[in-house]
C-alpha cells in the first residue's frame, strides 16, 4: 500500500514540475514569437536600442547595427555614447563578430573621476621613521608616532589628512610612491567620494621588513560623456570590457563611492557581475516580492536586474518571472515595447547566455594558477589579465603559497551567514570559516554593528601587544583587534567532560552493570505476536525514525585520524586502570 501511494506521489510531483516548465515555456514562447513580429523586416525603423537588444535577444538587426557605428568604434553615429557603445558590443560580441575597434576606443575614453580622494596609510606596530620617495627627488622623511599620528607632509603630492593618513594631490595619481621604514610595516591605499565620511579600503595590502620598500600609485578610472565622467555609461562599459577580459579594477573605486546617488540605474546588479558582491542588496532593492523600480520603468529595471542571475535562480528571480507572466501582453510583448521586451526576453528567458570571450586562453591550461588577488599579491606573483576561467579570481603567474579553503579543512560561507569561528585568507577566499559553521545572520533590530563586533572582536585604532589584528571589516579606517587568550575552548571542555565521563564509568562500573542489566531484563521478553528487529530499533520491518544528520568535515590529505591498535593488557586494580587510560588519552 505504501509502495503504491509513494509512486503516485512522486508521479504527481513530476506532472506539476511539467506544468511549471510548460507555462514557463509558453510565457517565453509568446515572448518571443511577438517579438520577432514586431522585427522581422522591420530593422530599418528601429532605434538604435531597439536594433542593439533585438540582435541580442533574437539575432535580428545585425547588418543595421554595424552601420550605425561611426568608423566601426562608436555607437550611434549620430554621436557616440559610451552606454550605446558597451550595448553594442556585448549585443555584436553576441553574434560572433569583433568589436577590438570599439573596446579600444572605450578605453581611450577613460579620465581619472574628480570626486574621488585618495590617501596613503602606512602602518607599524612600533613608532617608526619612514622615507617616501617620488618625481625621482629625494624621499620626503616622516615620522609615525605611537598613537599612529603622522608627524609631517611629505612634499607637495602627500599632505596630512586627519592626522593619519597622506591625502595625494590629484596632480600627482600618476606617481608611483616608494615607501620605506625603520620597523616592519605595511601600506595600502584608502579612497572615499569627497565631503563622504565613508572611506574605502582598497583590496591588496603591501607589507615589508625594516629597511624593504613597498610601492603604491593610484589606479582609478571612469569613462566620459563629453569632458566629465558619466556613471551609468561606466557601469556598462565596465561591465563589457570585463566580459571582454579586460582588467577592470581601476573602475571600481568610482561606481562604488557614487552607487547611492545614482541608484535610478541599479548599479548593485553592474557591481554583483563586476566583483561577486552586491547580490544582498540588490535583492532587498525588490518592490512588493515582484518587481524592480528606481528609474521609473519596472520593466527595463527589472531586466537589468535579472540580467546579473541569469546562471541563478534565487527565489526573487522566480517571484518576478511570476510577476512578468502575469502582466504580459496578449500579443506576447510587454508594454508594446520592443527594445523592454527584448531585454526582458534576454535576461529571464535567454535562449543564448553569452560567456566570456572563447578566444581568451584558459588561466590552467596554460600552466598558470587561479586565486584571489590577495592571495597572488602575498605569492609574489603577477594578475594575468589576458587569462581567463577563473570566475571572480584572477589568473596568477605564480602557485599560491595558501592552500584552498577546503584543504585547509574550512568552508566558504555564503552571502547572509557570517563564520562563528576563525577566517583564514585562503587560495579561492580571502575569508575561510576554519573553526565554528557558517550561520545565517539573525537582525536583532538593533543597531547595526560592523562585521568585526559580530565575530566578537572589537574595532580600535591599533591593536596591542596581547590583541592580534583580523581582516574583518570596522567602519572608517579602524583595525579590528581580538584578544589572544580569547580562543574557542568548546573543543576542548568537550574532550574534557569526555575523560571524566570515563574516569567515572571505569571506577563504577560494576554498579553501573547491576543497573544495566535490571533494565535489560524489563525488555528481554517480547510480547507474543511481536516481531523483534534489529537490536537498537524498535520492531518492524524497517525504521521510521528520522535522523538529522551532520555534515561531514573532510580533512586534508595527510591529516585524517590514523586508528592504532591497543593490546589489551589485564590492569592490576581499578585505580591502575584508571591511570592508564589517563597517560593513553595524553599520548
Amino acid at each position: 500500500m505504501r509502495k503504491k501511494v509513494l509512486i503516485v506521489s512522486l508521479m504527481f510531483l513530476i506532472f506539476c514540475a511539467y506544468l511549471a516548465v510548460a507555462q514557463d515555456a509558453t510565457v517565453s514562447e509568446k515572448g518571443y514569437d511577438c517579438l520577432e513580429t514586431k522585427v522581422a523586416g522591420k530593422c530599418s525603423s528601429l532605434s538604435p536600442e531597439e536594433r542593439i537588444f533585438s540582435l541580442l535577444a533574437i539575432d535580428r538587426c545585425k547588418s543595421e547595427v554595424v552601420a550605425d557605428a561611426k568608423d566601426d568604434e562608436c555607437w550611434p553615429a549620430s554621436g557616440c555614447k559610451i552606454k550605446t557603445t558597451a550595448q553594442a558590443i556585448l549585443a555584436l560580441n553576441s553574434v560572433g563578430t569583433s568589436t577590438t575597434k570599439a573596446e579600444n576606443w572605450l578605453l581611450s575614453q577613460e579620465i581619472s573621476p574628480p570626486n574621488v580622494d585618495w590617501l596613503l596609510q602606512i602602518e607599524s606596530t612600533s613608532p617608526t621613521s619612514c622615507d617616501i620617495s617620488y618625481l625621482g627627488k629625494p624621499p620626503y622623511t616622516i615620522s609615525i608616532n605611537a598613537d599612529k599620528k603622522i608627524s609631517s607632509n611629505a612634499g607637495a603630492c602627500l599632505k596630512i589628512y586627519d592626522e593619519y593618513w597622506l591625502r595625494i594631490s590629484p596632480t600627482c595619481y600618476n606617481e608611483e610612491f616608494e615607501i620605506s621604514c625603520d620597523e616592519t610595516f605595511f601600506t595600502n591605499l584608502l579612497y572615499k567620494k569627497q565631503g563622504s565620511d565613508v572611506i574605502y579600503v582598497l583590496k591588496g595590502t603591501n607589507s615589508a621588513s625594516a629597511g624593504g620598500v613597498t610601492k603604491e600609485n593610484v589606479n582609478s578610472f571612469c569613462f566620459k560623456q563629453g569632458a566629465s565622467c558619466n556613471y551609468e555609461g561606466s557601469l556598462w562599459a565596465a561591465l563589457v570590457l570585463k566580459f571582454k577580459g579586460h582588467d577592470t579594477s581601476s573602475y571600481l573605486p568610482y561606481l562604488i563611492t557614487m552607487t547611492d546617488e545614482n541608484s535610478e540605474f541599479i548599479p548593485e546588479s553592474f557591481l554583483y557581475s563586476l566583483t561577486g558582491s552586491f547580490k544582498e542588496e540588490l535583492l532587498l532593492k525588490q518592490k512588493e516580492s515582484k518587481w524592480w523600480s528606481e528609474s521609473g520603468d519596472k520593466f527595463y529595471d527589472t531586466a537589468v536586474a535579472l540580467y546579473s542571475l541569469q546562471k541563478e535562480e534565487p527565489q526573487e528571480k522566480t517571484d518576478a518571472k511570476d510577476w512578468l507572466e502575469e502582466v504580459q501582453g496578449d500579443d506576447g510583448c510587454w508594454q508594446n515595447n520592443i527594445r523592454n521586451t527584448a531585454f526582458i526576453l534576454f535576461s529571464a528567458w535567454p535562449k543564448k547566455i553569452i560567456s566570456p570571450d572563447e578566444t581568451k586562453p584558459d588561466c590552467e591550461d596554460e600552466d598558470y594558477y587561479c586565486m584571489t588577488s590577495a592571495a597572488c599579491q602575498e605569492s609574489g606573483g603577477d594578475v594575468l589579465v589576458n587569462y581567463g576561467g577563473c570566475g571572480i579570481n584572477v589568473c596568477c603567474s605564480v602557485e599560491s603559497l595558501l592552500e584552498s579553503c577546503l584543504l585547509q579543512g574550512g568552508e566558504i560561507c555564503s552571502s547572509g551567514e557570517l563564520c562563528s569561528g576563525e577566517t583564514v585568507a585562503a587560495a579561492d577566499t580571502e575569508k575561510c570559516c576554519v573553526s565554528g559553521e557558517c550561520v545565517e545572520i539573525e537582525d536583532d533590530g538593533g543597531e547595526e554593528k560592523s562585521e568585526c563586533e559580530r565575530y566578537g572582536g572589537e574595532c580600535k585604532s591599533f591593536c596591542s601587544s596581547d590583541e592580534e589584528s583580523s581582516s574583518y571589516d570596522c567602519p572608517s579606517f579602524d583595525v579590528c583587534c581580538f584578544d589572544k587568550s580569547k580562543k574557542t575552548y568548546t573543543g576542548i571542555i568537550i574532550f574534557g567532560i569526555l575523560i571524566i565521563l570515563t574516569v567515572l564509568g571505569i571506577i563504577f562500573r560494576k554498579k553501573l552493570r547491576k543497573y544495566w542489566l535490571k533494565i535489560k531484563s524489563k525488555f528481554g521478553k517480547s510480547k507474543p505476536g511481536s516481531r523483534r528487529g534489529p537490536r537498537g530499533f524498535p520492531p518492524g520491518p524497517s525504521s521510521s525514525i528520522a535522523r538529522r544528520t551532520t555534515p561531514r568535515r573532510i580533512l586534508p590529505p595527510g591529516q585524517r585520524p590514523v586508528r592504532r591498535y591497543t593490546p589489551r593488557q589485564k590492569p592490576k586494580g581499578e585505580m591502575d586502570d584508571v591511570l592508564k587510560k589517563l597517560k593513553e588519552m595524553g599520548k
